[in-house]
């Protein structure tokens, strides 16, 4: 049974019993205290944490899973991955430990036909329930259930309070041969006959922070069962690097070699497997090379397959060559891989060059210190500059090793084990907040305000509460948009009618209970409930922001068609002035292709296209081609709202928009700018906003035509300042110009002549790019040119 099977075969199994099939979450939720999606539990933790109610009592999933604890064990061990899919089950309020521990015994020997007498399960010690049924129910003997404590069979609490309870997992029993010996611990042991594939953890508990453990209301089923883990099992393949979806990287990581491929090369070839894999399925989600949180973690392992494939001694730039083979293996399943191709072969090379440089600088500081020991008469090079080498510069420990050996120096192993110990239990520590549930179990309150603002700015309306030290009133329902989803609240005013006077309100949010808040500006009045008022939204910047909001779409879908489907929102602010939008891109957009994202997004509002707004299922939203963050912000929620532009745009947005995107008048992108590693950040203004930029950009460039005369011209070639002065040069001697002076103003004239005449074209360049508005502010690679007189 291959792969594909398998996950068709369990999600089949787990339909035809009444489980509703959920998509995968992304691998990076929408959640900064979250690194990756780690397990399938994930996208249902407020479900657990009972913040949100669950769609449908029985769940299945395949999840996409990111692992990054012991990613130095990955490519040595026969099952660690740090890419995996995850099978899961789950129960909210439904069925418990029996018919979990039932559905598993069934699927794995009736559906899987494995045989039962391989199969083991570890419980914890104190959990007679499942130790029960295991033994009486299904009838395994009991020297094949195994007791063990909280460090192996306890899921949770994350922190010192929460959802919490026992696990019982379930092994195959790869036979002696692949055991320690006599003194093997069985399920609890670390060698590789004993291997761990499917776990069900029962959430039966709330941790009180004393250490007091309360029965939940509602018990909860989380399970996770490793597809490749399985596969290997149903395939008899020693490891997961040698079962169906691995086999088309392997082979061609092999076949790149120079030499025949050895027993001792399993390790780094398995190593780049999987890390491609990884790193195609990251770039997918928007995920950039960096130095910072996901982009951290995705270059480190990056850097872990360059160094293997220096192993392998594959040839420099040899890499970006797999990418193919990543997705042949799971691109019919996940087309997003197939999207990101391009941009995989091109990041995957530029990280493998900048890399070996870093080789280089490692190699250089390393030398440099054993230099110093060996003046200082020391034959021992500290542990610490060991692992500050490998961690900081990504240097091999056993190059360390190799290099300092030839300069007649040790390492101090002991002091690099505790240095790796320390940033290990660092690791651990985010990874375990990956999974983390609030521990506020079932105590929220959600009084959500009725919002009319789609469809009116006006409405009467009654108090329910006020709040006079936050000067905060709370009405039954509301016309004014409460700030969200990178969308700026509304202002305007309220009407006491009930005591006759008149305030404005200055912003709208929300509280912890969904409950819109409307900011008063004087401190001297006072409401009470049940007031009867008049609620008046500021029309005129409502519609600057819904012109901005639509335009952000636009933008947006205009990025992914420019640059390509890697483009992911990383941010928004959407207020009356201006709209901000933040993407994963790896590079500096050049002037084209500002040019050209701008003509897409204009086209869009040339051609006057109707927005609507339709609501529908998660499901379906994420069976169509809507964009957004399919995570915690939507989980739970019965329906969705989509905006659709045309068919040029469709996002999940719960935001206010115009009726027709002629409405915005035009787009002009304001600035481009890096915000962090792999993430640009785009300013733009709309409507009569536009106009008066160009009217500031007019003004300034009269301001210099009254300071140097009238026959000035402004060169601005996109590029570096050194060749602008050069065509300058190449000016001065045709005698048609000379250099006045450089400010900070560019456009975007680009392949100028040099020679007789170049003057009136430089001026009439100018004149074009004042007419399509490509004048940018404060822009360094700039020089104005004045005509040489006489």
């Amino acid at each position: 049974m291959n792969v594909a099977e398998l996950r068709s075969r369990y999600l089949e199994f787990f339909t035809a019993r009444d489980h509703r099939h959920l998509p995968s979450a992304p691998l990076v939720p929408n959640d900064p205290t979250l690194l990756f999606t780690s397990a399938g539990m994930v996208q249902f933790k407020d479900v657990f944490a009972g913040r949100a109610k669950a769609k449908h009592p029985r769940v299945t999933t395949c999840q996409k899973c990111f692992r990054t604890t012991d990613i130095e064990n990955v490519g040595r061990t026969a099952h660690h991955n740090t890419f995996f899919e995850m099978l899961g089950n789950f129960s909210f309020g439904d069925y418990f430990k029996q018919g979990a521990i039932e559905l598993a015994w069934e699927f794995l020997t009736v559906e899987l036909a494995l045989p039962g007498d391989r199969l083991t399960a570890a419980v914890y010690e104190e959990d007679e329930d499942a130790y029960a049924i295991w033994r009486d129910t299904i009838g395994l003997p009991t020297d094949r259930i195994v007791r063990l404590g909280k460090e192996h069979n306890w899921w949770g609490p994350v922190g010192s309070s929460g959802p919490c309870g026992p696990d019982s997992e379930i092994h195959f029993d790869g036979g002696a041969e692949l055991g320690c010996g006599p003194d093997c611990r069985g399920a609890a042991c670390d060698c590789n006959r004993f291997n761990e594939i499917w776990n069900l953890v029962f959430i039966q508990y709330d941790q009180r922070e004393d250490g007091e453990l309360v029965p939940l209301k509602r018990a909860c089923i989380d399970t996770g069962m490793g597809l490749e883990r399985t596969t290997a099992v149903l395939q008899s393949a020693p490891t997961v690097y040698d079962i169906d979806v691995f086999r088309p990287i392997t082979e061609a990581i092999e076949a790149a070699m120079p030499r025949s491929f050895a027993k001792t090369d399993a390790v780094y070839r398995n190593a780049i497997a999987d890390h491609m894999r990884a790193s195609l399925f990251l770039l997918a989600d928007g995920v950039m090379p960096g130095n910072e949180r996901q982009g951290y973690v995705f270059r480190r392992i990056l850097r872990r397959a360059i160094r293997a494939s220096e192993k392998l001694e594959l040839a420099s730039g040899a890499l970006p060559g797999f990418v193919e083979a990543v997705i042949d293996s799971l691109g019919d399943v996940y087309p997003e891989i197939v999207d990101v191709r391009d941009l995989g072969v091109l990041l995957i090379g530029r990280e493998e060059e900048t890399f070996r440089r870093t080789l280089r600088e490692g190699e250089r500081r390393l030398v440099k210190r054993l230099d110093q020991l060996k003046r200082d008469g020391q034959g021992v090079l500290p542990g610490e500059t060991a692992f500050e080498l490998t961690d900081t510069y990504g240097f091999p420990l056993e190059m360390i090793e190799e290099i300092a050996a030839e300069q007649g120096v040790t390492i101090d192993l002991e002091g690099f084990e505790r240095a790796l110990h320390a940033q290990r239990k660092r690791s651990r520590k985010t990874v375990r907040a990956d999974v983390a549930v609030s521990a506020t179990v079932g105590r929220r309150v959600v009084r959500t305000t009725p919002f009319l603002g789609h469809r009116t700015l006006e409405a009467d309306v009654e108090v329910l509460s006020f709040n006079p030290a936050d000067l905060q009133v709370v009405f039954a329902k509301t016309p004014f948009y409460a700030q969200a989803g990178g969308q700026v609240g509304d202002t305007g005013v309220v009407k006491n009618l009930t005591r006759d006077f008149d305030v404005p309100i200055t912003n709208t949010t929300r509280n912890e209970e969904e409950e819109t808040l409307h900011h008063i500006a004087d401190a001297g009045l006072v409401f009470e409930k049940g007031d009867r008022c008049q609620l008046i939204v500021d029309a005129d910047r409502r519609r600057r922001i819904e012109r901005n909001h639509t335009a952000t779409h636009l933008l947006h879908a205009a990025l992914r068609d420019v640059l390509g489907a890697h483009v992911k929102q990383a941010g928004s602010l959407v207020n009356d002035e201006e709209l901000r939008f933040d993407f994963s891109h790896f590079e500096k957009l050049s002037a084209d292709q500002i040019a050209r994202v701008e003509d897409f997004a204009n086209a869009a509002v040339l051609a006057d296209l109707e927005v609507t707004t339709r609501e529908m299922s998660l499901e379906e939203a994420q069976s169509t081609d809507a964009i957004g963050l399919f995570d915690e912000e939507y989980r739970g929620k019965d329906v969705v709202r989509v905006v659709s532009t045309g068919d040029v745009s469709r996002e999940l947005c719960g935001g206010t928009h115009v009726r027709r995107s002629g409405e915005i008048g035009l787009i002009k992108i304001v600035s481009e700018e890096s915000i962090a590693s792999g993430v640009r950040r785009i300013r733009a203004v709309t409507g009569d906003r536009v106009l008066g930029r160009l009217r500031e950009l007019d003004g300034l460039v009269r301001q210099i035509r009254e300071a140097a005369g009238d026959d000035v011209y402004i060169l601005g070639c996109g590029c570096p300042l050194g060749p602008a002065i050069g065509l300058v040069d190449a000016m001065r001697v045709s005698q048609d110009v000379d250099i006045r002076w450089k400010i900070p103003v560019m456009d975007t004239v680009q392949g100028v002549p040099t020679g007789p005449g170049a003057g009136n074209c430089l001026k009439n360049n100018l004149a074009r790019a004042l007419m399509h508005g490509r004048l940018w502010a404060n822009d360094p690679d700039c020089v104005v040119l004045r005509q040489a007189r006489g």
